[in-house]
């Protein structure tokens, strides 16, 4: 299991180029990074988790659809996804389909936020596979 996030100087906004070593562990890396733009909050071990599922026509709608979704816990229900502690990405011809089980906690006086964001872009998002690792930059608007 590989798979790293680092972040770059742009202006205005967060960016991170990401790596990994499969598309499911590129995802995990993203709400990672996300989770490290918005808090150096440790969250140990968590308790509450939820389900989701998504689909998208690309792996980038994908890729935006599914820090869309941890954004929008975020900021309207007041839940920090912590963790992903399980993730399939299915592949169609037409589409690709995400189902994912995170780890988080519900948003108390401990937990300090640096910024919010206000959504994930697709400015400079290409995700390229070349000798079996996953790559892509990924822009949000804060």
């Amino acid at each position: 299991m590989t798979r790293s996030f680092r972040f770059i100087d742009h202006t205005a906004d967060v960016a991170f180029d990401l790596e990994a070593n499969s598309l499911e562990e590129l995802f995990i890396a993203s709400a990672e990074a996300f989770k490290e733009s918005v808090t150096d909050f440790d969250c140990g071990d968590t308790s509450d988790a939820i389900e989701i599922e998504l689909t998208g026509n690309s792996k980038e709608e994908l890729l935006v659809n599914f820090l869309n979704e941890i954004n929008f816990y975020l900021t309207t229900k007041k839940w920090l996804c912590c963790s992903i502690d399980s993730i399939k990405i299915f592949v169609d011809e037409n589409y690709l389909e995400l189902s994912a089980e995170l780890s988080g906690i519900k948003l108390n006086s401990e937990i300090e936020l640096k910024q919010e964001i206000k959504s994930v872009t697709y400015h400079q998002m290409k995700i390229e596979q070349r000798n079996n690792f996953y790559s892509t930059r990924v822009v949000f608007d804060i």
